[in-house]
């Protein structure tokens, strides 16, 4: 079990280099520094996280997926998204399907799915030129965490 745990850590710090430069001058992406910048404090991965090829060779892209938990609150989790664009708190209450102020070229929508159910299910789409983010946060009535799947499919810049 020591070896794979040595490795792991090896792996993960490899990704952590986002902000390095490659000898041609692009910015490097990777998984650990797009996820850094989506994830929730504090929260823990529940199986790692995954980064692949976007699927369509006519649109050069990345999609990036990963499932996380907090013991923190549906609500808090929210507040905390609902802001993310901007990088500070909600401007305004989310109301469900409805688009909050548009920044950075793009939008927040926030859906609410847990009326009359035993969960509560909130989805978060944040759109902007280059990329879309979804956040399903979620959290049953008997479960002491809530989980946020995160996924994030954002577009290759093709202008070289």
């Amino acid at each position: 079990m020591r070896p794979f745990v040595s490795i792991a850590v090896v792996v993960a710090a490899s990704f952590v280099d986002v902000g390095r430069t490659s000898p041609q001058g692009e910015k490097r992406v990777t998984l650990m520094g797009i996820l850094g910048e989506w994830q929730y404090p504090g929260s823990k991965w529940i199986d790692g996280a995954t980064m692949q090829d976007g699927g369509n060779p006519a649109l050069p892209s990345t999609f990036c997926h990963s499932v996380l938990t907090t013991p923190d609150s549906v609500e808090k989790v929210v507040a905390f998204y609902t802001g993310k664009p901007e990088g500070s708190g909600p401007k305004e209450k989310p109301t469900p399907g409805k688009a909050l102020k548009a920044t950075e070229g793009g939008c927040v929508l926030v859906q609410d799915d847990s009326k009359n159910r035993p969960a509560a299910v909130k989805v978060i789409v944040v759109t902007k030129t280059d990329s879309t983010t979804t956040l399903v946060v979620s959290r049953a009535a008997d479960e002491s965490a809530t989980h946020i799947a995160w996924t994030h499919h954002f577009r290759h810049d093709t202008a070289h």
